[in-house]
């Protein structure tokens, strides 16, 4: 028997724009990906098997154990192009808080790829990954890369950036659960989408050149639809800011909020003043590599 232990961070989004609604239903975004260390742990078990099936075991019970969950999903994705004769137990600690916005099951996904790929000693090209990811949903490509990184057409088509400044990073996780097709849709209805003349243009030779000009650029379109249905995010937000943070923003379609500190006082202080918070910080690329196994 072989055990692979490896992690699945999650992600923030420092910025979401919306710029159109592709043929395929899917929309065109331009985002801005952030690896942090907020993460769950998934422990692979693999023995040799005349047939290939998949044991799947969570710590937390309202999520699916079936094929509808991502890690079941990536793991028969795999095996449709590579070919694996075991038997796969997986079991996992949820740490990562459900439609949230940070990206849980995406990384689940993108960390089971990985690990399978270890498991065949890596002859599986990282282009292939990819290509395997991008079927999984228009996170899982980001999780093969981490750090900080450009999204594009769906999300998926992933440019390096370089690493963004650490700052001190507060997470507030309201008691509200948010449904990313239905918040697209709603967006859809209002006729919301951003001018493409907003895209996200940055070039390796324009990089802001401070910590305040990279906040500067925090923005999320949907909180434009996110705060009009749940009121109490937008004061969050609010809150966030009026305790120090020099940015505050919406993580993907919600619904956790995040603040970026530079002062460590104050960030202690929001973080007491919120019960429902997590303190978390930047996972950079060569940190988030060298912890899933990768070769830097």
């Amino acid at each position: 028997m072989k055990a692979i232990k490896v992690p699945a961070y999650a992600k923030i989004n420092l910025i979401l724009r919306i710029l159109g609604k592709r043929r395929d239903g899917f929309h065109t975004l331009n985002t801005i990906l952030q690896t942090i260390d907020l993460r769950d742990e998934l422990t692979f078990e693999f023995e040799p098997a005349t047939k290939f099936n998949i044991n799947l075991k969570l710590s937390d019970p309202k999520i699916p154990d079936d094929e509808s969950n991502l890690i079941y999903r990536a793991c028969q994705a795999f095996h449709k192009t590579h070919p694996l004769k075991h038997r796969v137990k997986i079991n996992v600690e949820k740490r990562i808080p459900i439609q949230s916005g940070l990206g849980g099951g995406s990384s689940d996904a993108a960390s089971t790829l990985i690990a399978l790929s270890r498991l065949n000693d890596w002859t599986v090209p990282i282009k292939e990954l990819h290509r395997i990811a991008a079927t999984l949903g228009s996170d899982v490509p980001f999780f093969l890369e981490g750090g900080t990184a450009l999204g594009t057409v769906r999300g998926d088509k992933i440019r390096k950036l370089d690493d963004w400044p650490a700052l001190n990073l507060l997470l507030v996780i309201p008691d509200v659960s948010c449904s990313t097709s239905a918040i697209y849709e709603e967006y859809d209805r209002r006729n919301l989408l951003t001018p493409e003349s907003k895209s996200i243009k940055i070039r390796d030779v324009q990089r802001p050149e401070s910590q305040r000009d990279y906040v500067s650029l925090v923005e999320n379109d949907l909180e434009r639809v996110v705060f009009a249905l749940y009121p109490e995010l937008d004061s969050i937000k609010k809150r966030l800011l009026k305790l120090g943070a020099i940015a505050a923003a919406l993580t993907g379609s919600g619904s956790a909020i995040f603040g970026l500190f530079p002062d460590s006082v104050e960030f202690e202080k929001a973080a007491k003043a919120f019960s429902n918070s997590i303190r978390t910080r930047f996972v950079k690329r060569d940190e988030y590599r060298k912890a899933l196994g990768f070769s830097i």
